[in-house]
């Protein structure tokens, strides 16, 4: 058997069957569905509607005064969406000009400070996401009757999940290492 690459090592971990990460493994595997399955139905959504908006306005010669709000709102809500897949892909932009020199033990220390660091953010989003939620029950939509709470619920979803990300690539770190970014096509040399 010749030497197994990290993502090897890492998927043979990652796959023992312990407690905690077959629990992440199964959460990470709803979650994802959910996330994806949402993020394509919200984009087919304006898809749709923005055709029929073109439709009615230059064809029918009747616009949809609600539609391009209704396609607004809708967009925060795929921007959070596409923010959780691009952190469970961690595909999120990184400079590693000066961590890839460090030593593995001090990539590994970095990047669990990077994570700890999103983690907190992500917390602060969560709480005063919830503030906004609150204050958008008083604020309905111009163009048709809908509650801006609704709009701004996702803020705390989306950073909850993410939270659970940060938190397991937390672990992924200490049990399996750091990851390496250097064959993510940066221009680290």
């Amino acid at each position: 058997m010749g030497k197994q690459t990290q993502k090897e090592a890492q998927n043979a971990v990652l796959r023992e069957d312990s407690g905690f990460m077959a629990f992440v493994h199964k959460l990470d595997k709803i979650t994802g569905k959910a996330v994806d399955t949402l993020a394509v139905v919200l984009l087919l959504f304006i898809f749709i509607i923005g055709i029929a908006q073109v439709v009615w306005r230059w064809v029918l010669n009747d616009p949809i005064v609600w539609s391009e709000e209704l396609i607004r709102l809708t967009y925060v809500w795929i921007c959070y969406l596409g923010w959780v897949i691009a952190e469970r892909s961690d595909s999120h932009i990184r400079i590693t000009m000066v961590s890839s020199r460090l030593p593995k033990t001090a990539q590994k220390y970095l990047q669990i400070f990077c994570h700890i660091l999103c983690i907190v953010m992500c917390a602060l989003m969560v709480r005063y996401g919830i503030d906004l939620i609150i204050a958008g029950t008083k604020r309905t939509a111009v163009s048709f009757p809908m509650n801006y709470a609704v709009v701004y619920l996702m803020g705390p979803i989306c950073n909850f999940i993410m939270i659970f990300y940060e938190i397991a690539q937390i672990v992924e770190c200490v049990v399996i290492g750091p990851r390496d970014y250097s064959d993510k096509g940066g221009d680290e040399e």
